[in-house]
């Protein structure tokens, strides 16, 4: 047991939900996945070429509203069995300061081969009114309008291929924003962040932002800076039509202490139409990672400023360009299908991704989700060389996943 305190904290509040009935919903998922890697990769170097796993997941939220203050605790446990478990602690990196305040997680079981673990992923007060929101606690926010990356969104954003994208991590934080009445608005937000679990939150592992946005005719912009982690970065949003579509487009820059500059940039398009008898939607993203490099560069020699942003989670591949287009075809009101790629603009490796949802009643789906990576070794998804002349790469796998979600 990793943290008996959050675990005892977590046990009671799953035994407490039901009687809360108001405002109580579950959300469980049942699923199977399976990898099979090149003989090259690190994952066959560790003994993993061919890895499976049987997942089962629950989320238990609870939502209580007394104007002005609303409440919202949720508590979520997932569970895996399969040599993914094992793969999962080889290839965990080394423990760097932890992106919350607070641990409110606990290893409930854990061998090898299996895992169960629980956490607090939201546990929130907030008062409201007609034009100020105050929040404080574990929760989520999301700025930016990414679709595969999420320059703008530095605290906890989503991975470019993750699967699951429901529900984004809770970090702790206090969150206030000011409405005004033409539809503007201020948000500030403070994260505060301690060098280890248990200790007191410290200034160059923190976070402070402050975001405005609005709107000036068919255009919407926001503006933001933020203090992070003891860097600065600034970022600008703008978002309209261009005539049946609509586009994105970011700019981001970071300004390091140490002197150095990193800006990103990224740009979308989305349109929707008809196939047929479906219903279409389509769309692109161009992205541009300033903290970048070749994909000729080994895993062990990459930048510490780059390294340091993957160990953050606010970048997740080393490349510098990519180009991502996709789309969702709606076969029948219950069946989707939903073709995606995401392209390395500066070697030609790609990763493919297909996934299929089929609605099997109002709070049942089935969901299907296969990856497949195309490239050369020492290409961005063919694999980075772990170190130079290793002759091991690490890069994505071919994968299948199939998940039952349910909720109630």
């Amino acid at each position: 047991m990793r943290a008996a305190a959050p675990s005892a904290v977590l046990i009671a509040v799953i035994a407490a939900m039901p009687a809360w009935a108001d405002g109580f919903r579950v959300r469980t998922e049942a699923g199977l996945t399976s990898s099979t890697a090149d003989a090259t990769s690190l994952e066959a170097d560790l003994g993993f070429r061919d890895s499976r796993a049987l997942t089962g997941a629950a989320r238990l939220m609870w939502d209580k509203s007394s104007w002005p203050l609303r409440f919202e605790a949720h508590a979520q446990l997932n569970a895996a069995h399969g040599s993914q478990v094992a793969l999962a602690s080889e290839l965990m990196p080394a423990e760097g300061p932890p992106r919350t305040l607070l641990d409110l997680s606990g290893d409930w079981s854990h061998d090898p081969n299996q895992a169960v673990v629980g956490v607090i992923d939201r546990a929130s007060v907030a008062y409201t009114t007609e034009s100020l929101v105050l929040k404080a606690g574990r929760q989520a926010i999301t700025w930016g309008s990414g679709l595969f990356f999420h320059p703008s969104d530095i605290v906890a954003p989503f991975s470019p291929n993750a699967i699951d994208t429901s529900y984004k991590p809770g970090v702790d934080m206090l969150y206030v924003q000011y409405l005004f009445d033409n539809g503007a608005d201020i948000q500030t937000i403070a994260v505060p962040r301690a060098e280890t679990y248990g200790e007191s939150a410290a200034s160059d592992q923190s976070t402070l932002a402050i975001r405005g946005s609005a709107t000036l005719g068919n255009l919407d912009g926001a503006l933001f800076y933020a203090r992070d982690r003891g860097d600065n970065v600034a970022g600008l949003n703008l978002s309209g039509p261009l005539g049946g579509a609509s586009w994105n487009a970011e700019y981001v820059h970071w300004r390091l202490a140490n002197g150095t500059t990193h800006p990103s940039w990224l740009f979308n398009i989305t349109n929707f139409g008809t196939l047929g008898d479906w219903n279409v939607s389509y769309f692109a993203e161009y992205f541009h990672n300033g903290f970048g490099v070749d994909a000729s560069v080994p895993l062990d020699a990459l930048p510490a400023n780059l390294t340091r942003r993957m160990s953050a989670g606010q970048v997740f591949f080393g490349g510098q360009d990519f180009l991502a287009p996709g789309g969702q075809l709606q076969v029948t009101a219950d069946l989707s299908i939903s073709p995606s790629a995401i392209i390395s603009l500066n070697d030609g490796s790609k990763l493919a991704t297909v996934g299929v949802n089929y609605a099997l009643g109002d709070n049942t789906e089935l969901a299907f989700d296969y990856f497949n990576p195309f490239g050369a070794e020492g290409s961005e998804f063919g694999g980075r060389e772990t170190s130079t002349g290793s002759g091991v790469f690490a890069g994505p796998s071919q994968s299948v996943t199939l998940r039952l979600v349910h909720f109630f």
